[in-house]
């Protein structure tokens, strides 16, 4: 099916001509490449510079990082025997492929557009960008699931209601990123315990809770919300071309009324969802149960096998009403049928594989040139050295959050260097790490969405292509701009008020500035 979707002809305004660069771009495997050769240059002439920097790891002890050069022997040999790890290692390859097996499946059996043609009915048209945001900007509990499933929904859902499907997978990308700064249930005991050993190089008796933010997030949920969907609504949205349907087009036939096969199989994919839910929570309820911490015994308090396992265990809740589903409604006759659908399901996952190839070459390589780190020392080093302090020096942090992100990907990492650096200057300063852990939450997803560095954005272009063969990488960060500038600068300015009006940041918190 070829589909006629293309950016507005008529070029207008800043957006419209960065978009006309953007469509010059080479193809993103081809900037990929581009990318690893330039790194690799680089490397090797900062490298014979002798450029390095001395950094305080997590445990208090000093180090030296000095870029690595991918272009001598020992980066040759590195590159060489690391292409293949690259690859099978890239986060999003591995995920992805798992849960597409299993959530493509109920689109295979039929499932996914029983329940959307019986749901749109429901969901006021006017309201489905702040229904979609709301829910990317919690996936973020999950962990990494909204980027696999929040926003190929949202495109689905644009796409039914006669929008446009990519305006739904952008600010889905959007909502997902910004909601690392936002959650109405937010426990997050990796940061915590990262603030928590950062600040002991200074006061080792100072804990930073799972919950230190935990307030502020359950209220910036409804305002990220409200501010995202407003820019999608009067501003992204109207610069795409309507989604033009070709007359044949029935691919998901939301204008049908649900048939009696599909509203017996509801009623037993209903069955289906209860039903796994219900094996959930026996694995997860008794004090002895496999998906608590086998020591401590938490469930959501720190690790726990249950939330480390989040990608597996939503694909059976997604699974087993699909199952349901199936044999219910006569579509799954036998073990042929089923397994024929989830060969489908993972059909057309060719050119993910090709780009998540030379994606993770590109990350790979940068990571191991150590440029990105040595960037985020000396600007820490800097930003120690410019006398600010209180709400401007918090304002400082928060845009050298935004701008570090774009040069590495790794949220957890990325925090594990900066948090040794940055949290204990400003501790001295008179900044709290609980409200430095904020606002690097802030600055930190803000600009996800325009670094090629994150993870995910190889699989957005997936998804764009889905509806846009010639939608690539300069067209995605062309929308996203907008995007990440009002989600930095109303963000800033929210924490300010926030501060202004000395609100608590979250739970067993101290917010001083």
């Amino acid at each position: 099916m070829e589909v006629n979707l293309s950016i507005k002809d008529k070029k207008e305004g800043i957006l419209d001509k960065i978009s006309i660069i953007a469509n010059r771009l080479p193809h993103p495997v081809t900037i990929f490449i581009i990318f690893t050769l330039f790194i690799a240059v680089l490397s090797s002439i900062l490298s014979n510079l002798g450029v390095e920097v001395i950094s305080e790891n997590i445990k208090g002890e000093s180090e030296i990082i000095k870029v690595k050069n991918l272009l001598n022997s020992d980066g040759i040999r590195w590159f060489l025997d690391n292409i293949i790890k690259n690859f099978v290692t890239f986060h999003p390859l591995g995920v992805v492929l798992v849960f597409s097996l299993f959530f493509n499946f109920l689109n295979e059996v039929g499932l996914f557009q029983a329940f959307l043609k019986n749901i749109m009915k429901k969901i006021p048209k006017n309201l489905l960008t702040y229904f979609v945001v709301f829910l990317g900007v919690n996936s973020s509990f999950a962990g990494d699931l909204g980027y696999i499933l929040v926003i190929p929904i949202a495109g689905v859902l644009f796409k039914a209601v006669g929008r446009n499907p990519l305006a739904g997978i952008l600010v889905g990308f959007s909502a997902t990123s910004a909601g690392f700064a936002a959650c109405l249930l937010s426990i997050d005991a990796l940061l915590g315990g990262l603030s928590t050993a950062a600040i002991k190089i200074v006061d080792s008796n100072y804990i930073v809770n799972p919950l230190a933010n935990s307030i502020f997030m359950f209220v910036y949920t409804f305002f990220i919300t409200f501010v995202i969907g407003i820019v999608n609504d009067k501003y992204i949205e109207p610069k795409l071309k309507k989604y033009e349907i070709d007359e044949d087009e029935d691919e998901l036939e939301f204008n049908k009324s649900v048939t009696p096969e599909e509203k017996k199989g509801l009623k037993w994919a209903a069955i289906g969802i209860l039903t796994s839910i219900a094996i959930v929570l026996i694995f997860s309820i008794p004090e002895n149960a496999p998906l608590r911490h086998p020591i401590t015994k938490k469930l959501i308090l720190g690790w726990s096998p249950l939330l480390s396992s989040i990608v597996p265990i939503s694909c059976f809740i997604f699974f087993l009403p699909g199952l349901f589903f199936g044999i219910a409604s006569n579509k799954i006759k036998n073990d042929k049928d089923l397994i024929e659908m989830l060969f489908k399901s993972i059909n057309g996952f060719g050119a993910f594989l090709v780009l998540c190839f030379f994606a993770s070459q590109f990350i790979g390589c940068f990571g191991y040139t150590e440029i990105g780190k040595i960037i985020a020392v000396k600007g820490g080093n800097f930003l120690a050295t410019i006398g600010l302090s209180g709400i401007p020096l918090l304002i400082i942090f928060i845009f050298f959050c935004s701008f570090i992100n774009l040069f590495i990907g790794s949220m957890s990492s990325k925090y594990a260097l900066l948090a040794p650096i940055f949290l204990p200057i400003l501790y001295k300063m008179g900044i709290s790490p609980e409200l430095a852990q904020l606002a690097y939450r802030i600055g930190d997803s803000s600009t996800n969405i325009i670094s090629p560095l994150m993870s995910y954005f190889a699989l957005m272009i997936i998804y764009c292509n889905k509806y846009n063969k010639k939608f690539g990488m300069g067209e995605i960060i062309t929308y996203m701009i907008p995007y990440s500038i009002v989600i930095l600068l109303t963000s800033t300015v929210f924490l300010i008020g926030w501060l202004m009006l000395n609100l608590p940041i979250g739970i067993g918190s101290a917010n001083f500035i």
